[in-house]
């Protein structure tokens, strides 16, 4: 009998023991879960009210909550200034570290850092992404009068094309330069407030080409009936097949500049936590943002406003910054040219 006892003692001893350590491998995520409940969850937007950021910012806001353990409250916070710097030098130094706030940051957070703007308070490898609620792809655009039918034109054609852009900070403008610095016969225009005053100098015949994201300039393109003639960034289903890209139109010697441009394009609307958020609570962060992402409610909403939803994935977002702050110097000096 003492064996069969001393046997059972053992296993019951065992068992025991193996409760014990069921309980410590999922105290962690019982905390993480029981963390939410009854709190409320910041999500900090880089801008003003109104525009891009400001409409994902608060998507998110409305729809994560409910894919969070504990369904926390949220609430929006515009944190506005010096394009977005103070928001990440906010989120990087005085954030709370326990996951309750989050934030979209500018897409160009890295390149600011790499370009070493005044200003810049933090380091982007220490904020933590969570994902990108929507990548962009640019677009150079012309009238359906024009005669270029692609990028390849303007320096085949032996004439100065007139392009208009916002300025030397916008997209269009960086973008149009590239080719210029590349002999490519073109009269870059500045001056235009807008979107719609960019569209508008193409239609009135002031300037022969444009360029925007394919999300802000798709109502051009439809009413207008602008022609696309080149891209940059990532395969879109509105853009024709065959469209040059502008890695591949420019030569050699100015690809890595175009390259550096399509980062912040693919960054897209980035989401990010603090520093130091404990590592249960970010991927309960990580799992809500995919999930409300494929959210039919979010998706709704997002179609009524005619916005676009095309994740990126947070490693995704690991390997844009990578790449940004890994570009040579020689790069980053013509870049600085073109801002």
């Amino acid at each position: 009998m003492k064996p069969r006892n001393h046997t059972y003692l053992t296993i019951t001893s065992l068992a025991g023991l193996g409760v014990i350590a069921m309980g410590a491998a999922q105290a962690p995520a019982l905390a993480a879960d029981g963390f939410y409940k009854g709190k409320t969850l910041k999500v900090i937007i880089r801008s003003s009210p109104g525009g891009g950021n400001d409409f994902y910012g608060r998507l998110m806001a409305r729809h994560m909550p409910r894919h969070i353990p504990g369904n926390p409250r949220s609430i929006p916070v515009n944190m506005k200034g010096a394009g977005g710097i103070v928001a990440a030098n906010y989120m990087h130094n005085r954030a709370k570290r326990d996951g309750s706030e989050i934030a979209i940051l500018s897409r160009a957070i890295a390149v600011v850092q790499r370009t070493k703007t005044k200003g810049v308070l933090y380091d982007v490898n220490n904020l933590i992404p969570l994902g990108s609620t929507a990548s962009s792809t640019a677009v150079f655009l012309v009238s359906e009068k024009s005669k270029l039918k692609s990028l390849k034109d303007i320096k085949r054609g032996g004439r100065q094309i007139a392009v208009g852009t916002t300025g030397p900070g916008g997209g269009a403008y960086q973008r149009s330069m590239v080719l210029k610095l590349d002999g490519y016969p073109m009269k870059i225009i500045t001056g235009y407030g807008s979107t719609g005053e960019k569209v508008l100098s193409v239609a009135r015949g002031e300037v022969e080409m444009t360029a925007g994201s394919m999300e802000t300039m798709r109502t051009a393109i439809k009413e207008e009936k602008f022609r696309i003639i080149g891209k940059l960034g990532a395969p879109h289903p509105e853009i024709p097949k065959g469209t040059p890209d502008l890695r591949d139109v420019v030569s050699g010697k100015y690809r890595p500049l175009a390259a550096l441009l399509v980062a912040p394009l693919e960054a897209g609307r980035p989401f990010y936590a603090a520093p130091g958020v404990p590592s249960d609570r970010v991927k309960i962060l990580r799992s809500a943002f995919v999930g409300a992402l494929k959210d039919p409610k979010l998706l709704g909403e997002a179609k009524k406003a005619r916005k676009t939803i095309a994740p990126s994935s947070w490693q995704e977002m690991v390997k844009t910054n990578k790449d940004i702050l890994g570009a040579s110097d020689d790069i980053m000096e013509q870049f600085k040219k073109l801002m």
